[in-house]
């Protein structure tokens, strides 16, 4: 989210599936575009899609990030906006996964691309937790992100991070005493800092909402958004759907990506 680090703090198709594989090893983020991403105004290029989710599922591939003087991310947001027990995180409550690489001189991050997850709650405000560096084997191949809601302690979200080709899970924290009602989920890149951030094209598939104990694939295209919100003027970062292959478009919930810088 905008304000976060201020409290610390078988792809689709198989031709579709062969393309992309491809272009992730062909394509790599344009170089040399400068940007302005301070703490308080950070910069987008993510997917929102509205309504009363209680999770999300995705699968991203990760890719090789390099940190800048502050972080970049590919990730995905579930959100409760305007919930004013959040006073702490602009009354807005949430739960986020995916991967990151935050420079080290800013608030001791990793220097490496790493899994991580954080949180937006009433009772502990904005709270950061580093999971472990992405294996070598993990990049630029499929990785499932899910959050979704405990069905036994509505205010706990569990994550589960694993590799969708063989079924390991590599994560399983989950977030709780957050008694959200999520209306928001969000998929994409934050870019946070002025310079020196690179993120290689990747990619988010099979792109589902969970509402309750339905899970389908999404069917809405939702709003794009490139550069600071709620503006969205124009990257970086880039992000969008890859050309033919939106939701409304697909029977498995579109080809999102995003780059950067």
């Amino acid at each position: 989210m905008t304000f976060r680090r201020l409290t610390r703090s078988r792809l689709g198709m198989s031709v579709v599936g062969a393309t992309v594989v491809a272009l992730v090893g062909l394509l790599s983020a344009c170089s040399g575009q400068s940007y302005s991403c301070p703490d308080g105004n950070h910069c987008y290029g993510t997917v929102t899609w509205s309504g009363s989710p209680s999770g999300f599922s995705m699968q991203l591939t990760p890719v090789p990030l390099t940190s800048g003087d502050i972080f970049v991310d590919d990730e995905g947001w579930l959100v409760q906006n305007f919930a004013t027990s959040c006073v702490y995180t602009f009354d807005q409550c949430w739960v986020e996964t995916g991967v990151q690489n935050e420079n080290p001189a800013y608030y001791g991050g990793t220097g490496t691309t790493s899994y991580f997850w954080a949180s937006g709650t009433a009772a502990s405000g904005y709270m950061f937790y580093y999971l472990g560096d992405v294996a070598q084997a993990d990049f630029n191949n499929p990785i499932r992100f899910e959050i979704n809601q405990d069905s036994k302690t509505p205010s706990t979200w569990n994550i589960t991070i694993s590799r969708p080709a063989t079924g390991k899970v590599l994560y399983s924290p989950s977030c709780t005493d957050n008694p959200m009602t999520p209306n928001t989920v969000i998929e994409g890149q934050e870019l946070a800092g002025t310079n020196g951030a690179q993120a290689p094209l990747a990619f988010f598939t099979y792109n589902k909402v969970i509402e309750g104990s339905k899970k389908s694939y999404r069917t809405s295209d939702g709003t794009v958004c490139k550069g600071q919100s709620p503006a969205c003027a124009g990257p970086p970062p880039n992000g969008g759907w890859w050309p033919s292959s939106k939701p409304s478009q697909t029977s498995n919930g579109g080809i999102f990506f995003t780059d950067c810088c």
